[in-house]
């Protein structure tokens, strides 16, 4: 409710913004704040590993995780868009789309927060 105030507050159209959420579809906060969220989330960081789209995350798909209570590891990802990626914390030396290398899956998700991905 709070963010919701804070949006119609400064008069902000919630489904022009960008999220990043830290939290996954399994459990209880991450899965409700995917069922109701109208934001374009970019990024879901769980303890299975990080899910990232630019042009955002199927939300449909997003809401069959939470709904089952998976984690992101379990998202299809063919539902990405080419820019997109999925690097789970058991993964090493991954190359993502822009090129960059991620040397581990577990660094990128315990300090995806400080990522310029998670910024733009």
């Amino acid at each position: 409710q709070y963010v919701l105030g804070i949006q119609e507050k400064l008069a902000i159209d919630a489904s022009k913004t960008k999220k990043v959420q830290t939290g996954g579809p399994d459990g209880d906060l991450g899965s409700n704040e995917i069922k109701h969220a109208n934001e374009r989330t970019i990024a879901v960081v769980d303890g299975s590993g990080v899910l990232y789209d630019p042009e955002g995350i199927d939300q449909e798909e997003l809401v069959r995780l939470a709904t089952a209570r998976k984690m992101v590891k379990e998202f299809n990802g063919e539902k990405l868009t080419d820019k997109g990626f999925k690097v789970m914390i058991d993964e090493n030396d991954v190359v993502l789309p822009d090129g960059t290398k991620v040397e581990s899956g577990m660094d990128l998700r315990n300090k995806f927060h400080l990522n310029d991905l998670a910024s733009d």
